[in-house]
């Protein structure tokens, strides 16, 4: 790997610094965990184990980000838009764009700086940048929103998948409750207070449109790699080397997943009781499970971890 300026030296020495206090400090929380669980409950909720909590992804997108603006500054540099096609979920296209791409600088870099870390950050197989919604969605911006009560069936989409899709949704309503130190109140849509509802219809919209963006990206790569000779089975093998979570690791998807998780905790806060509460795993997918959206459970089922973040200030990020 090639050597690293001063400035990039200089932040990899802090993402190292800030990463290694993060996880120290997330050791109590682990073993509690692991104290309450099973061996296989362990494996099945938290993969990715403790790297994938939310502080430790938090830092590893501010970084990312550190990284791609340092990438940017330098004269010459390359520009680097997350939501053009080549730059979705693949470290080997990200490295043709930036001298060295994010990507091995937090994790693969690991090796040489902290090899602990380095086998700590190294099962995340899914990156959790996502591309921020503009507008960002708001409690205020619920008031704009008229409910709806439609009952025909949402778009399907036609994804190849490789995994257990009730194993994943387990996993992912399993881990997010494990973050929390009370069980949320509500955990049906009919039960759920109006902001709640809104914010899920606005959230579906939102979702939708990102699938129809990240399934024309995945054909488009599929495309590709039979114009150089694969077959339709040997394009999806090998998208699925680069892409392991498949079509759910697209920027655009994950930035709707992270700004829908964040709106639904402010709801929480602004409601003010704990009886009226909802988990975001329930707003972004166990009301999902409602017949209509099977092929949309299909693709966020896929997820090893919610690939949200949970800055220093015990903010949602």
């Amino acid at each position: 790997m090639p050597e690293l300026d001063a400035a990039a030296s200089q932040l990899l020495t802090a993402y190292v610094a800030e990463l290694g206090l993060a996880i120290e400090s997330l050791q109590g929380w682990w073993q509690a965990l692991a104290a309450h669980s099973s061996r296989s409950q362990l494996r099945l909720r938290w993969p990715a184990g403790i790297a994938s909590h939310p502080r430790v992804l938090a830092i590893y997108r501010d970084y990312h980000r550190r990284f791609s603006e340092l990438a940017l500054a330098r004269p010459g540099g390359p520009t680097l838009r997350f939501d053009d096609d080549a730059a979705w979920g693949c470290p080997a296209e990200l490295a043709d764009l930036l001298p060295i791409a994010p990507e091995r600088l937090l994790i693969d870099r690991l090796q040489i700086e902290a090899p602990e870390l380095h086998t700590r950050m190294s099962p995340l197989v899914m990156s959790p940048v996502g591309l921020e919604l503009e507008p960002r969605p708001s409690f205020v911006g619920l008031d704009m929103i008229s409910m709806s009560t439609g009952s025909g069936l949402a778009r399907a989409f036609g994804f190849e998948h490789r995994h257990g899709v009730e194993r994943g949704v387990e996993r992912l309503l399993g881990a997010a409750a494990d973050l929390r130190t009370t069980s949320a109140r509500v955990t049906r849509l009919a039960d759920a207070s109006e902001f709640h509802r809104l914010a899920h219809q606005a959230y579906t919209h939102a979702l939708e449109q990102a699938l129809i963006e990240s399934e024309r990206s995945w054909l488009r790569e599929l495309e590709a790699r039979e114009a150089r000779g694969l077959t339709r089975d040997e394009a999806h093998a090998d998208l699925f080397m680069t892409s392991p979570c498949g079509p759910v690791g697209h920027p655009r998807v994950l930035g709707v997943i992270q700004a829908y998780w964040v709106l639904c905790e402010q709801i929480n806060v602004a409601l003010g009781t704990h009886d009226r509460s909802v988990g975001p795993e329930r707003l972004l997918l166990g009301w999902l499970d409602d017949g209509r959206h099977q092929t949309w459970v299909e693709i966020l089922s896929a997820m090893p971890y919610w690939p949200i973040g949970l800055d220093s200030h015990g903010q949602w990020a």
